[in-house]
């Protein structure tokens, strides 16, 4: 017989019934009222023919509606599939097609002849008047997400994620960062994103509130800072890159901004802690339900390290062909541990694939530190091979995100008939920049075999909604010539 637990908003809403559980600034619900909304809407879902372990997809915009939504779902036993409401229709059709749900749930009406759909307008008709859903025990081993990746190197896959993943990633962020009941998350990332959707789940497992944000905007945060006293946020690069340029203060009652999705330009994070902000970078996977390596809040930290394995989860380095846990040994960054999902959706050959004698196999590079800290350093595939040294397209942008005069820097390989590859790199520029300027910088801080041979300038690049450099569109917009060449 799998484990199981109780339901878990049903336990909070029982054990803090009156507290903060959730509030967009015009409307805010107590785990009572969340509890009810759930277990309302679970009934009518389940007279609308939705059943244990189906699949079930939604069009995941972030609002409070939407939340109460996702957690009748999960009080059914649903397979929930997040899906991002701004992919083009051609995305959207592919995710839908390999996910092959019973039904989607979105904000208004969906015509399609692949799945029939539910909107939320129904679904939230006359609400009062339905009877509550019971809470069920949660098995631990039932899986709970099918969730896409983010396919920055190609076509997204689906990570299969359980119960038991999600609440071992709760309970061990929770003591890994000091999160207890009376934290107040901001929640700007969003639910199709891994990082965005634990924090529903950290919060009725916790007994901390969330103040939501249907997207990043600067102006709205600042009106949330004054009104209320948010402890913790989770943030990309270039989030927090955009409330540099824009707050001249933050509020006291801040204690842990988690900085992760993609690594941070050194001179954000100097700038960050310069203003004394409570900034830790954290490092996680869809593939691990979100954070698995952060640093030590309030700690002593290097900020070239994302910081110490979450508790009790383990970090150790392939390197030719073998695992070792030895510090400063350069290899494919494995993990192991509770939150490591189960596999993909339906292919059974990536699954195999990622797993090394039990062992998840990330596809990024770094290596250990003497403390046991983790420093990450690219992505395996992304790797540069110039004359067959290895070189790092991350290592690159992060000198030259530190420059002064540059935003945002994404680097590609060129084929070169002497060298094989060679790097070249676009650069998103915030003021007056020559090309002398960036020749002078790489001379400075890169060895001969790492220095771009060719700077482009871009408006801006490509990115996933956690930050992520979408290096295989990158490549494609440069090679249809959206990018000019400084000179």
């Amino acid at each position: 017989m799998s484990p199981s637990i109780p339901d878990w908003l049903s336990v909070q809403a029982q054990l803090s019934p009156d507290r903060l559980a959730l509030t967009d600034g015009q409307e805010s619900w107590s785990f009572r009222q969340l509890d009810r909304y759930a277990g309302q809407l679970a009934s009518r879902l389940f007279r609308w023919g939705i059943r244990k372990n189906q699949r079930v997809a939604v069009l995941a915009e972030s609002t409070m509606k939407m939340i109460a939504t996702i957690h009748a779902l999960n009080r059914l036993g649903t397979v929930l599939v997040p899906i991002n409401p701004r992919l083009s229709p051609d995305d959207r059709t592919a995710l839908i097609q390999d996910a092959d749900p019973w039904v989607l749930i979105a904000p208004t009406p969906e015509g399609s002849s692949l799945v029939q759909s539910f909107s939320l307008e129904a679904l939230w008709h006359n609400l009062v008047e339905e009877p509550l859903y019971p809470p069920r025990a949660i098995s631990l081993d039932d899986i709970q997400c099918l969730m896409y990746t983010s396919g920055t190197t190609g076509r997204p896959k689906g990570a299969l994620i359980s119960s038991g993943n999600i609440f071992s990633s709760a309970v061990y962020s929770a003591i890994h960062n000091g999160t207890n009941a009376a934290d107040l998350w901001l929640h700007v990332m969003p639910l199709f994103h891994i990082g965005g959707l634990s924090i529903l789940f950290r919060s009725v497992i916790t007994g901390s509130g969330i103040v939501l944000l249907p997207r990043f905007d600067t102006e709205q945060i600042l009106a949330i800072w004054a009104r209320y006293p948010i402890s913790l946020v989770s943030l990309v690069p270039t989030m927090l890159y955009r409330l540099l340029q824009s707050c001249e203060s933050f509020p006291t009652s801040l204690r842990l901004i988690l900085l992760g999705g993609a690594p941070p330009s050194p001179s954000i994070v100097r700038q960050a802690l310069s203003c004394n902000l409570p900034v830790v970078l954290t490092y996680g996977l869809t593939e691990t339900s979100s954070q698995i390596v952060t640093q030590l809040p309030h700690g002593n930290n290097n900020n070239s390290s994302a910081g110490y394995p979450i508790y009790p989860t383990q970090i150790a380095i392939l390197t030719e062909g073998h695992i070792t846990q030895e510090s400063e040994k350069i290899g494919e960054i494995l993990v192991q541990g509770p939150t490591v999902f189960r596999g993909y959706w339906r292919n059974s050959q990536s699954t195999r694939e990622t797993f090394w004698q039990g062992w998840l196999r990330t596809g990024d590079i770094g290596y250990l530190n003497e403390n046991s800290s983790l420093t990450v350093m690219d992505r395996q595939k992304d790797l540069i091979i110039r004359g067959g040294e290895n070189i790092s397209p991350v290592e690159i942008e992060r000198v030259f995100m530190s420059h002064p005069l540059i935003h945002d820097a994404g680097v590609l390989p060129v084929d070169d008939e002497e060298w094989g590859q060679v790097p070249i790199i676009m650069l998103v520029k915030e003021s007056d920049l020559n090309r002398q300027q960036c020749l002078d910088w790489a001379q400075h801080h890169l060895s001969a075999i790492k220095r771009p041979i060719a700077y482009y300038l871009a408006d801006s690049l490509p990115r996933t909604a956690s930050g992520k450099l979408k290096r295989v569109e990158l490549l494609r917009l440069w090679q249809n010539g959206a990018y000019h060449e400084l000179l």
